[in-house]
């Protein structure tokens, strides 16, 4: 017969039941702590990544702003540097503006010709219609310049006092005296462009009437001079001597005046003429610069 279980190990068992629940239990705690720690870690593991990324984010920024990181640069050369290269640039524009302003005491007539301080322009000869009205005596020489005296005036200004100053020391036959005893008896085309051709090179001088310096009608006047035609210092006064000759019948040695009555010379065939230009220029043989131009012929009445 089975030998039945009092009621003392019933109750061990029980009391066995019980613990095995509490080690359950307490072993349940201690996991669910555990994973507590561990989210709580990786929450701030995860935290600490995200600020440092945006800390990295915000270094990179300013780092290519340069507005607060400042990157390692080598050492800028003294040229390159801003402050340097403005005071050099500076320097040298001064040097080129200062070397342009200065008086070109130096110029003669035939260096400003050649520095373009002429023109083929007829409009130019017109604005200065009244230049003929001039004569050498208003104009003043220039005398000797010296270092600790002197004033500041333009090339072209210097250049026509340079001129006259040469101008009044011309000792030779006028041309009234030419006109009293004339080398030629003839008005001959040929001859007459010859001695045209003889001044060549002469500067221009404001009323010259002789070979040191000629303005326009004066040349023309100290020409026909040698033939024995005096005519007078004016190319208004030039222009109402002998007939008027077309265009298609002139001449060489026929006088070329501009239609508005500011310049004359002597023509000298295919389109060119003989004559003194204006100031800074000299006599030369040049193309007619423009179609608005009469003709007229000496020696005939």
């Amino acid at each position: 017969m089975a030998k039945q279980s009092n009621g003392r190990h019933r109750a061990d068992v029980e009391v066995n039941v019980f613990e095995t629940m509490e080690l359950r239990s307490r072993r349940s705690i201690r996991e669910a702590e555990r994973k507590r720690a561990s989210r709580k870690a990786n929450r701030l593991a995860s935290r600490t990544r995200h600020v440092e990324q945006v800390i990295a984010a915000q270094s990179q920024e300013q780092a290519a702003t340069g507005r607060f990181v400042v990157a390692a640069q080598a050492p800028v050369k003294l040229f390159k540097r801003r402050a340097v290269r403005n005071s050099v640039t500076m320097s040298i524009a001064a040097g080129i503006f200062t070397t342009m302003a200065l008086p070109a005491y130096a110029f003669s007539p035939e260096q400003a010709a050649l520095a373009g301080f002429t023109t083929t322009n007829a409009a130019s000869f017109s604005s200065q219609a009244n230049y003929q009205g001039l004569t050498v005596a208003q104009v003043k020489s220039a005398g000797l310049y010296e270092r600790s005296n002197y004033t500041t005036t333009t090339a072209a200004l210097l250049a026509r006092e340079i001129a006259a100053s040469q101008y009044l020391s011309y000792a030779g036959p006028s041309a009234e005296d030419f006109a009293k005893n004339p080398p030629y008896s003839k008005l001959k085309a040929s001859q007459i462009l010859a001695v045209a051709a003889k001044y060549v090179g002469t500067p221009y001088v404001f009323g010259g009437a002789n070979p040191n310096g000629f303005d326009c009608s004066g040349y023309v006047r100290f020409v026909f001079a040698q033939f024995g035609i005096l005519l007078p210092h004016s190319v208004i006064a030039q222009s109402k001597l002998g007939i008027l000759v077309k265009p298609e019948d002139a001449m060489p040695g026929d006088i070329v005046v501009l239609d508005d009555l500011s310049h004359d010379g002597i023509y000298a065939g295919n389109g060119t003429f003989y004559h003194a230009p204006r100031p800074g220029d000299t006599v030369k043989l040049a193309t007619i610069f423009t179609d608005r131009v009469f003709f007229v012929r000496l020696g005939t009445k």
